[in-house]
């Protein structure tokens, strides 16, 4: 009798563990629903967290993609900016400024071939700035705007061209090309320019002026 005693004692300690280990164990599964011990809670915890980090990645992606092509844009801006300098090159500012100084000269001999009412009387300070303005144009666009200018100033303003015949420095050829239009003028502007010329044997034009004035009969007046 005592035997069986001790074996019930027994068999309900065993179940008592049995229920309080099954209490434990669904205790905890029902308070973290997160646990890593549970693979499925685990999984799904997992899931959760891509699903959110997934859904700010579009964002996140398209302001990197909005600020790259911001810094692509103005680093081609500048870039076209360099690029915009580079291609003046030092033979293009050339071509630009002595594009200017032939306009500059053109410019001036314009004011001079005005029409007999509106023409502009000749000084002496016009006379240095037109030579100066000539002594400015590029060499090989020299005879192009004296050929110009030759055509345009009537015998009126013909002495503007003063400076450049009486200018020993420039070309010969040029100096002369004055002079043969020279001939050609008013006698009372022609004159006065032969008479200068033949004060200074060292000019270019001297023997062809000496002869003129000695044939002529009109040197030194």
């Amino acid at each position: 009798m005592k035997k069986n005693f001790k074996l019930v004692a027994v068999l309900a300690v065993l179940a008592m563990l049995a229920c309080a280990a099954w209490f434990a164990l669904r205790t905890t599964n029902a308070g973290g629903g997160g646990d890593e011990s549970n693979p499925n809670s685990a999984a799904k915890g997992r899931i959760a967290d891509a699903g959110r980090i997934g859904s700010r990645m579009p964002t996140a992606v398209a302001a990197d993609a909005e600020e790259q092509k911001g810094g692509d844009d103005e680093t081609s801006m500048e870039g076209g900016d360099e690029n915009e300098t580079e291609e003046l090159s030092e033979e293009d500012k050339r071509e630009r400024e002595e594009e200017a100084r032939v306009n500059a000269f053109d410019e001036m001999t314009d004011k001079f071939m005005e029409t007999e009412e509106g023409r502009k009387a000749v000084t002496m300070d016009d006379v240095k700035k037109f030579r100066e303005l000539f002594k400015k144009v590029p060499k090989d666009r020299k005879e192009e705007c004296l050929h110009r200018a030759l055509n345009l100033l009537p015998d009126d303003n013909v002495m503007l061209l003063a400076g450049i015949l009486m200018d020993k420095d420039e070309d010969k050829e040029l100096v002369e090309l004055v002079f043969n239009d020279i001939l050609n003028r008013d006698e009372s502007v022609k004159q006065v320019l032969l008479n200068e010329i033949y004060k200074d044997k060292t000019h270019p034009c001297w023997a062809d002026t000496a002869w003129i004035l000695d044939v002529t009969g009109k040197g030194k007046e």
